[in-house]
């Protein structure tokens, strides 16, 4: 056990020891040279400590996704915002305008529950219609319709939900584009067999 974890055991029995013989956090504060955050840390029952678990336990495995999807630009707008920051901080008396409009690209905001309403709670991939599990997110991806690089927004409505495979693979195609390849790549393959 390493002299840490001794030294903060040793503590908390101390701190104990002195709040069950009635002393204040104050007197204990004073007695033990340690902050009343610590006193009071050893004192409680871990509560807070559970409701921060249990907050980050709730949070839904969406949102760290919707929030990828929410950020993303193409990359001509990802350069131009570059050299703006570089610019900025340079020249720091003498910002360009709030470019706050082009990072995000939405025009409504929405929220997490916006999203899950709109995918439904057994979401499918909007391309193949493949069951998608949304506590898996490793499996699936957020798509963008239009894609940024083609003037898509970051907007709900050119959001959808797909299987990380076909994001790979539909890349920055339009859906049409993503059809007519997918078409190619059969046509070729039936010729062939």
């Amino acid at each position: 056990m390493s002299n840490s974890i001794k030294n903060n055991k040793r503590r908390k029995e101390q701190i104990l020891d002195l709040r069950s013989k009635g002393l204040t956090y104050n007197e204990i504060s004073d007695a033990l040279g340690c902050s009343k955050s610590v006193i009071s840390y050893h004192c409680g029952d871990g509560s807070e400590c559970k409701r921060v678990k249990k907050r980050v336990s709730e949070r839904h495995p969406i949102i760290r996704k919707i929030s990828a999807f929410r950020g993303r630009t193409s990359r001509a707008e990802s350069k131009k915002q570059k050299s703006q920051s570089i610019r900025s901080k340079t020249k720091t008396f003498r910002r360009s305008g709030n470019t706050h409009g082009l990072v995000n690209n939405i025009n409504v905001e929405y929220t997490y529950k916006d999203v899950l309403d709109k995918i439904g709670p057994n979401p499918k991939c909007y391309l193949t219609g493949k069951p998608i599990d949304l506590r898996q997110p490793n499996t699936y991806n957020l798509d963008h319709i239009i894609p940024t690089s083609k003037g898509g927004t970051n907007d709900l409505s050119n959001l959808e939900i797909c299987t990380k495979e076909v994001n790979f693979a539909k890349g920055n195609l339009s859906v049409e584009e993503f059809i007519r390849l997918c078409n190619d790549v059969i046509d070729f393959n039936n010729k062939n067999i």
